[in-house]
């Protein structure tokens, strides 16, 4: 599936949208909800290539950048290469300090901070005793009341921060997740919260790499519409702004 969007804006959204839409196949309504919803704002999916070259050229022909990617090349957070008790070594951050994999500063091409949101479902069986008054009656008090079960679901919200780290030289990237990482290779560096130190290694890798660009626009997630959502959704659009940046 090829997903085009729009990575920038010429000049304000309202005077763009009319033209946008007609020249794009929807609606004034639909894109203007997709394009305040942010940037990379993606304004379409489709399965043929000719379509999505086309969207691409009417996006460009009314001054704006657009960016596009085939989903079947982005990779899944859950495929890109975790850091859990990494190392910053002089050269390069290693995913562990097992580990032999280590990836250069000069190669980190752009640094996306985001947000990732999921839904857990519980499910609880309850078992209760129900008062039966009239039962109680027919039965000279013997039998009172009946037990009964019933099972309540819950969903609960979760949102983890992440950090994407995409690389300059087209290799799948790296993720820290900043609750799921041992951060005790930041040595004095070490802060007393997950957060804290999530924040301490953004600040050292920013500093360790000054031509990456870095970006926290996919803070607050949203999805794309028809497409994904929750932590996929968040997946393909940090790899269509990781590509617009990294141009």
């Amino acid at each position: 599936m090829q997903l085009v969007a729009i990575a920038e804006l010429a000049g304000a959204p309202e005077p763009a949208i009319g033209p946008l839409a007609a020249a794009l196949g929807t609606t004034a309504y639909e894109l203007k909800l997709v394009l305040n919803a942010g940037l990379p704002a993606v304004v379409l999916a489709t399965v043929d290539p000719a379509r999505a070259a086309s969207a691409v050229a009417a996006i460009r022909r009314g001054g704006h950048v657009p960016v596009s990617c085939d989903r079947a090349d982005s990779t899944p957070s859950q495929r890109m290469t975790p850091l859990r008790d990494f190392l910053l070594e002089p050269d390069g951050i290693r995913s562990s300090a097992a580990s032999g994999a280590l990836l250069p500063y000069e190669r980190i091409g752009a640094m996306l901070r985001a947000t990732h949101r999921r839904t857990i479902q519980t499910t609880e069986t309850i078992k209760e005793r129900q008062l039966r008054p009239g039962m109680a009656v027919l039965t000279g008090g013997l039998v009172l009341s009946k037990k009964t079960t019933r099972e309540v679901t819950t969903h609960t919200d979760h949102r983890d921060q992440v950090l994407y780290l995409f690389r300059s030289d087209g290799e799948p990237p790296w993720i820290l997740r900043e609750r799921e990482a041992h951060y005790t290779g930041l040595g004095k560096d070490l802060r007393p919260t997950s957060l804290d130190n999530f924040q301490t290694t953004i600040r050292l890798l920013r500093d360790r790499c000054p031509s990456a660009a870095y970006d926290d626009r996919l803070m607050t997630g949203r999805p794309i519409r028809g497409v994904a959502d929750g932590s996929d959704a968040t997946d393909l659009l940090a790899h269509l702004l990781a590509a617009h940046l990294c141009r």
